[in-house]
Order: C-alpha cells, then structure tokens, then sequence
C-alpha cells in the first residue's frame, strides 16, 4: 500500500509556529512502522511547498490513504481544509487524521471530508488500519478509530499503548530530508527532534498531555536514545519529552551514554524547576554532551498562582533554578501563563521579577482552554469564540478583566520589557556581536536572526495580537465551507 502523510499548511496569524518550526515527527514514527510491513510511504509538509505543489506531489506518489496530523488545536480548519482538497482530488482515497488534538476531542473531526479519526499512539492503530484496509478486512476489528459511518459514528474501542518504548520502529527521517534544512527553533537552524520519553504524571489544569497517555510515564533506554541520535546531522536537538530528567538515574546514564558517543548537539530541553534545584549536578553533568537550552515553564511567579493552575511546585524553586542555569552559565527560557483577568498591577508585578532575576529570554503565554484539558471542561462556558486560529496560546479567548486593547497594550509591553532587559544586563552592542558571533561560526545562520528580529518586533506591538481578533469574523466564514 501507498500512504501519503501530508502537513497541512501554517495559518494566517502568529503563534508556537513563529518561535518554534519543526519537522512533523510523529509522521516519520508512524511511517517507520509501515515501511517495516513492507508499505511505501511519503511526508509532504506543506507548510514548505504550499498547498499546490504538495498536492501535485500527493498526486504524483498516488496513494492508497492520505494520513494528516492535527496536533494543536490551531491546526483544525487547515487540516479540514486539506482534508478537502485531497477528496477532490482523489474521492476514493481514504482519508485519515490524528495527531494530539485529533485523539483529545476525536467527534470534532467527524467532517465530510474524513474517513477515520485515529485515538491514541499512532504506530499501534496505523500498522493495523492500513493491513486492515489492504486485505479489505473490516475496520471495526483495529482498535483506536473513530470511523466517519453515515449511519453513525462507530467506535473501535481503546488502542493499545506500548509498555517498552525501545520497541518503537526507527523513525523514517529520510522522508523529510530535502526539508531537513528549514526546521527551526528561535534562532537555531537547522533542528531535529528527538524523543526520549512519553507521558507526564503531574496534572496541570492547562495541559492533555497527561490525559493523552493516560497519566503513564515510559522511557527509551539510553541505547536506543544514542542509536537515533546516530541518525540525526543537523547540529541543533529540540528534546521533545515533556518532562527531561523526570527519571534521575535514567537521566544520568542517558547523559554518560551520549558524552561517550562523542556526538556532540546543541539540545533544547523541557524540564521542571524542582528537578533543577535537586539534582544541578545532573545539569553540570549534561554540559559533557554539548550545548543546552533549558526551557522552564515557570508558569506563575508566586505560590497561589501556581496553585491556581495546578504546578505542585513552588515560586522558590522556581527562582532557585533560574539562579543555578546562570551560576552554571547554561542557557534558559523560562515562560509564564498570562491570565486574562489581569490587571495593570499583575503585569507589573511580572516585569519586576524579570528585572529581579535577569531572566531578560523570558516567554508569555496566554492562558488558553484547549480541548481535553481541566481548563476547558471548567471554562468552555465563558469561551468566546471557536475561531481555532486564535487558540495558539498567544491570544485571548476568554473574557479579559482590562479592555482588549489595554490587555494587549500590557501583554505585548511584557515582550519589549523582556527586551529592553537584555540590552540592560548585556548591553546592546554586546547583544549584537553576540549574535554576529553566533553567525560567524555558524551556530546560527542569518535568516534565523532576521526570523527572530521580526519575531521582538511583532511581539512587543499590541496591533499584532488585536488584529487577528478583528479577522476573525472572515476566518470562520471562510471555514464554515469545509467544517459544516
């Protein structure tokens, strides 16, 4: 069988998309497992070649199913949209979605254009699907679908999660190498991700992930983590698990294992606070395998707002880890959750503790509802809009305490802070070598720092974020076509 996996194209308004481009790794690890049945399979990432190039590319390759990913909410209406495109052109092929987002709110995606909605891991519901499909057995036998019946919504029930991730096929990064050069993250290019572990135990309000995997937590071991760092050539690694050193001891035999491959990375890691203040010789001893970013989402900066968002972690670690990454000259991002019923002196309050710490690469998320989490079973009745576009965690769609625009005015003053911080405590000519430095000896390249000027610029202007509210009314008519 023929699968063309296809990456719908980026949307219209800012997002995780313009800080952080990445290459569509779960389609490379489903593909991995059927290319090992003997499949043939394509990634077509849109998002790169624009809708008419990949879909001639699609027509072309001639597929048997067409899998598209939607793992953001913000990714809805372009993959509906795809989804679209690709009956018309092919009405007899079958079309098939998951992804994240698909599996947490899996009815939504019960639109003409969609065949099958996949639930949970993809490597374990996809092999079988597509044997299912190719010997044209009944699909009501595969487990984790949500089949598009005329009659009805049929489901096949709960998929299986595998215990030892180790078993996972090799994912098929030669699918997406002659777009391997375009993946980025801030001012890193180009980057891989690479996946150590699934799951999260904590149960953060604001999060799914642990809903998605069911509160485990399962790790690669630290040969198999070397094996698929063996097969990565770009020089910048975004870690992809969602909590880095949660296992210590696997932590540090992962660390050893890498240091003696002699592979050497810039990584981009996620972790928690409290780890950091436990465990700082584990970070001390990770500078062994090369450069690192630590991204800490820090979330609130005193103990009742994180208790408001569910953390179980506390403002004193959080300040104490920011003091540990910089005594050990690591590089760090800590990000916090914006609450829309904000006011002026909340604001105020963040400003003073970036100026405190010097934390001037600090992030600002708005706190955002999204399908399948705690948040948005206690608000979707306050919610005010189903643009999806808008949920992308850097705009509002809940009620805001302030006007809208004076919200913005104070969100988008955060970012300039952050900034004009940097140029305090570096100095702005230091800043500027610094990054002629960096492109000098290639760490990183020009257009990742135009990329990243624009990035400061858009961020710190409240019009950048009313804009797309103003838009929003176009966006849901234009989806309307292909979402009814």
């Amino acid at each position: 069988m023929k699968i063309s996996f296809l990456k719908a194209p980026i949307g219209g308004i800012i997002g995780l998309e313009m800080i952080t481009f990445v290459e569509p790794l779960g389609m490379e690890c489903v593909a991995g497992g059927l290319e090992l049945e003997g499949h043939t399979c394509q990634i077509v990432d849109m998002r790169i070649d624009g809708i008419k190039h990949g879909l001639a590319k699609m027509r072309a390759f001639g597929p048997d199913i067409v899998g598209l990913q939607c793992n953001f909410t913000t990714e809805r209406f372009r993959a509906l949209r795809l989804a679209k495109q690709v009956k018309d052109e092919m009405p007899d092929v079958l079309v098939v979605i998951g992804g994240h987002d698909a599996s947490r709110d899996p009815k939504w995606f019960l639109k003409p254009a969609i065949d099958i909605v996949v639930v949970g891991d993809g490597e374990e519901v996809m092999t079988p699907l597509v044997a299912a499909w190719a010997e044209k057995g009944d699909l009501r036998s595969v487990p984790g679908l949500l089949i598009n019946n005329p009659s009805g919504p049929i489901d096949t029930g709960h998929a299986p999660a595998r215990g030892n991730i180790d078993n996972l096929p090799m994912p098929a990064r030669h699918l997406i190498k002659e777009y391997a050069s375009e993946y980025y993250i801030n001012f890193r290019r180009p980057l891989a991700l690479l996946e150590t572990a699934r799951g999260c135990p904590f149960k953060c309000n604001f999060c799914s992930v642990w809903k998605f995997h069911e509160s485990t937590f399962r790790e690669k071991s630290p040969d198999r983590v070397v094996k698929e760092l063996e097969q990565i050539d770009a020089p910048n690694v975004f870690i992809t698990d969602d909590i880095f050193w949660m296992n210590v001891k696997r932590g540090r035999e992962l660390g050893k294992a890498i240091a003696a491959s002699g592979i050497r990375k810039h990584y981009t890691i996620q972790t928690r606070s409290d780890i950091i203040c436990k465990f700082p010789d584990l970070i001390e001893q990770w500078k062994e395998c090369g450069r690192m970013t630590v991204f800490l989402g820090l979330e609130k900066i005193d103990d009742a707002g994180l208790k408001s968002v569910n953390k179980k972690n506390t403002a004193d670690n959080n300040n104490r880890a920011i003091k540990i990454l910089q005594d050990l000259d690591i590089g760090y991002t800590p990000n916090f959750i914006i609450d829309p019923s904000w006011d002026r002196p909340d604001f105020e309050k963040l400003k003073q503790w970036v100026d405190a710490t010097g934390a001037y690469n600090s992030g600002f998320s708005v706190l955002t509802p999204l399908p399948g989490t705690d948040l948005w079973d206690s608000t979707q009745d306050t919610i005010n809009t189903r643009d999806w576009e808008l949920f992308d965690i850097a705009h509002t769609v809940l009620p805001t305490k302030l006007p809208l625009d004076e919200f913005y005015r104070e969100y988008a003053g955060l970012w300039k802070h952050a900034t004009d911080v940097r140029y305090q405590v570096n100095g702005k000519m230091k800043t500027h070598l610094g990054l002629l430095a960096a492109l000098a000896t290639r760490k990183v390249t020009f257009t990742a720092i135009r990329k990243g000027m624009r990035m400061g610029n858009v961020l710190s202007d409240p019009a950048t974020f009313l804009r797309a509210h103003g838009e929003s009314e176009a966006r849901l008519a234009e989806a309307a076509a292909f979402v009814q």
